[in-house]
């Protein structure tokens, strides 16, 4: 199932992602012990932790049992201010006190870099064999050009269905080299959210509401979980009618 939320003001969007961010950790955890949740980078980590790291969400949300993985990494130190885990430790988690924290081990070669995370995620949650890891949520930005995680429009990896995690060395965006979660994995997730402001983003979430169907952040369609998108009113300015609830 799909849902659309259009919040007036940054503040309403991060309270809004804030409560649904806080019922699937709670849910997971009390199911299993754990939250396993994917961040990106961007502009997404100081959206969500304006509100999660305020009252009531920073007393009542279980951040010691959060496991925090990314959706993509830049093939960068992990102290580069280019790297989004640099970025999301800053903006989030260190504050929120989150400890399980899984980062790409950019000192490797890039395709073991990838490699070894797609190890590691399978390691860490329970997985069928031939079935990909299925995270409890996926917090994905979506760039003005439609792309998600290092997905671009156009690029191979949008076909890949046997990796999980993948190199890519030829990113339209700088730095060309990075490690991303592929489609098999963000769609077997259980829940995916897109957070998405602006209205730089009109055009493409315009073509995706249209179901015109290349744009990458459009083929994000999880097999048997939900997607939540959390937009901004500039960002939703253009979207049909009906989508906005």
């Amino acid at each position: 199932a799909m849902t659309t939320h259009v919040a007036p003001t940054a503040a309403a969007l991060s309270s809004l992602t804030a409560s649904y961010i806080e019922a699937l950790s709670e849910a997971a955890i009390k199911e299993k012990g754990s939250f396993h949740v994917a961040f990106s980078g961007g502009s997404l980590p100081k959206i969500i932790a304006m509100a999660l790291l305020s009252s009531p969400f920073k007393e009542t949300v279980e951040f010691e049992k959060w496991h925090v993985w990314y959706a993509d990494e830049r093939y960068v130190p992990l102290d580069s201010e280019e790297s989004n885990h640099f970025l999301c430790m800053n903006a989030f988690l260190k504050e929120a006190g989150v400890t399980h924290i899984h980062p790409v081990d950019t000192t490797l070669a890039l395709e073991d870099a990838a490699s070894a995370y797609e190890a590691e995620l399978l390691d860490q949650i329970k997985t069928a064999p031939g079935s990909s890891p299925s995270l409890d949520l996926l917090l994905l930005g979506m760039g003005p050009d439609g792309h998600t995680c290092s997905l671009f429009p156009g690029h191979a990896l949008l076909k890949e269905v046997t990796k999980v995690v993948a190199p890519i060395s030829d990113s339209p965006k700088p730095p060309p080299q990075r490690v991303t979660l592929t489609f098999p994995v963000v769609n077997a997730a259980k829940h995916v959210a897109f957070v998405v402001t602006g209205d730089s983003k009109q055009e493409a979430l315009a073509s995706i509401f249209n179901n015109e169907g290349t744009l990458p952040a459009g083929m994000v369609k999880p097999t048997s979980g939900n997607l939540d998108w959390f937009l901004d009113t500039a960002a939703a300015a253009k979207l049909p009618g009906t989508a906005k609830v």
